[in-house]
């Protein structure tokens, strides 16, 4: 097989025929798919978030190399490629886009309206609406309402008809039922 792949015509660009470079392809792909910390994991415990996916994907070596050498001042953009004036002019290294590092800062709370979540945590934003502060930002859901008139008895009937997942819920009962004893207090539902 060696000496057959060795024979083979490289492919247009390659340096090897079809048969080592689908060999060398899958090898590549295998390393990548069985990588558990590779950059681009689908994990949600150890991935990165969509922006920081980007800021890694704009960098170049090229810039790589200006930001780790001291004497670098210009450098062409594709670095393995020869220099052209048309094609791949130099430049300097303050043209070629950077990291923005503020986007791994650690996320401490999550601020939804006016109110503060940990990191971790969950809480109602609305009467209808359950957030949990995750480290890529908050993740906000749609309550399903069992039984409105319960729901009135926690919260106001404007708070109620402000959320419009609440709304859509409990619509019926604020037309059908006149009102709902809450505690001291009664709530219309005309």
């Amino acid at each position: 097989m060696l000496s057959g792949g060795l024979a083979e015509t490289p492919l247009h660009g390659g340096l090897v025929g079809p048969t080592f470079a689908c060999i060398i392809g899958i090898q590549f792909r295998n390393l990548r798919k069985c990588d558990r910390f590779w950059y681009e994991s689908g994990n949600p415990l150890i991935r990165f978030t969509d922006s920081q996916l980007a800021e890694i994907r704009k960098i170049t070596l090229s810039k790589v190399i200006c930001d780790t050498s001291d004497e670098v001042i210009s450098i062409q953009r594709a670095n393995f490629d020869i220099p052209d004036p048309f094609l791949n002019p130099r430049v300097n290294c303050d043209a070629l886009p950077g990291v923005n590092l503020e986007l791994w800062k650690e996320r401490i709370t999550c601020k939804v309206n006016d109110l503060s979540i940990e990191t971790g945590d969950a809480r109602r934003t609305s009467p209808c609406v359950m957030c949990t502060c995750t480290k890529e930002g908050p993740l906000c859901q749609s309550l399903k309402i069992e039984n409105c008139f319960h729901l009135a008895q926690s919260f106001s009937r404007q708070a109620i008809l402000q959320d419009h997942v609440c709304k859509v819920q409990c619509a019926f009962a604020f037309r059908a039922f006149p009102s709902v004893k809450t505690g001291e207090n009664r709530i219309g539902f005309s």
